[in-house]
């Protein structure tokens, strides 16, 4: 199992001394496919280590539901996204996008099912033309009022049937939902990305917190072996990412 952490690549000089095996960046702050050109302020050279996924996939106000969608632009933001990330040698890309994805009041549920599916059948075959892995992330609903569990995810990955769309399970949303263990089952070969972090506060787990052993060990269970990254907040990162890998280890091998 890889373990990485959440930042930006241009604050990585450091991270591999504390023990991550990867990055996960911002699409939006380093890829920015917003604009149409880029160059990226530290080449995939220069990184010391890989800079493996990418998280905040989508701005709020490029909708995905809602009477304001508008393919063309998603598409043709999509398209950047993903090739450069191929760039920069990543392979996944997470879509959680809460503000993207929101149902706004008055907006049919049965017509934003359809926009989201619409959306990832959009996406997805782009991503997997450049290499790249969509993973839906499922976010609490305190966030967001639509994908709200692994077993969402799933189900709107089966029903859109498109290439390069996967499953990410977040522990920290599926903690807030209090989503059983189990519904993990069902993700086998399906789930591409896992992000963790303590529920209570969000903050960086460690010991006499949560129990995280259940969790890695149902991951086991389906086998599940890819990266696990690190999403929280943080009082001083450097002085807390090298224990925080340091237990997340130690409790991966001990479930």
């Amino acid at each position: 199992m890889q373990f990485g952490v959440c930042a930006d690549p241009e604050d990585a000089a450091w991270i591999p001394s504390a023990g991550a095996d990867f990055i996960e960046g911002h699409v939006q702050k380093f890829l920015k496919p917003a604009e149409e050109t880029w160059e990226p302020s530290v080449g995939p050279d220069a990184l010391p280590l890989p800079l493996a996924a990418y998280n905040c996939f989508l701005p709020g106000d490029l909708k995905v539901t809602g009477p304001d969608v508008d393919t063309k632009r998603l598409a043709a933001y999509a398209e950047r996204a993903f090739a450069r990330a191929r760039r920069m040698g990543s392979s996944v890309i997470v879509f959680g996008s809460g503000a993207a994805r929101m149902i706004p009041g008055g907006w049919a549920r049965e017509k934003a099912d359809e926009q989201l599916v619409e959306a990832m059948r959009i996406v997805g075959p782009l991503a997997h033309a450049q290499g790249i892995t969509i993973a839906m992330e499922p976010l609490n609903r305190g966030e967001t009022n639509i994908l709200n569990s692994v077993a969402d995810g799933l189900h709107y990955v089966r029903r859109a049937k498109a290439k390069g769309l996967t499953v990410l399970c977040d522990f920290y949303h599926l903690a807030l939902e209090e989503e059983p263990l189990g519904n993990l089952g069902a993700a086998k070969g399906i789930l591409s990305h896992v992000h963790i972090a303590e529920p209570v506060g969000r903050v960086a787990p460690g010991p006499n917190m949560t129990d995280y052993r259940p969790f890695f060990a149902k991951l086991k269970a389906i086998g599940y072996d890819a990266r696990i990254s690190i999403e929280c907040t943080w009082e001083d990162m450097k002085a807390q990412l090298a224990p925080t890998l340091e237990f997340l280890r130690r409790e991966w091998e001990a479930a």
